[in-house]
């Protein structure tokens, strides 16, 4: 009966650390133009992270725009490989997003839009 329970326990300490566990996160950023979400969605752990969503809504007529992207980070060459913002790129266009709020958009070396916002965690 004691080798049944321990086997049990066992089993179910094995099956719950077989699950990954995400410090997945929301934030949103409010431009003059627009209201982005950000959803991180990586596990916890991980320095940098290809699995970032961006839902962007343009303000003047709802127009909705979901890309997936990258965390950007500096300095992990020296280990401390610091987040400092958000990469998305569609068709050519890249939306960055800066921790200090800043949202550009670029077309290669061509800035069509910079806007600074404020952050709201959620």
């Amino acid at each position: 009966m004691v080798k049944k329970i321990f086997s049990v326990l066992i089993g179910i300490v094995s099956i719950s650390h077989s699950y990954t566990s995400f410090a997945s996160y929301t934030s949103s950023l409010e431009t003059e133009n627009f209201i982005i979400t950000i959803n991180v969605l990586c596990p916890e752990g991980e320095v940098t992270c290809d699995d970032v969503m961006y839902t962007g809504i343009r303000k003047k007529d709802s127009a909705t725009l979901t890309l997936k992207g990258k965390t950007l980070n500096k300095n992990c060459k020296t280990g401390t490989c610091n987040l400092y913002g958000y990469e998305f790129i569609n068709r050519g266009t890249t939306y960055t997003i800066y921790l200090d709020g800043i949202l550009e958009i670029t077309q290669g070396n061509k800035l069509l839009l910079s806007e600074v916002g404020k952050w709201n965690s959620q």
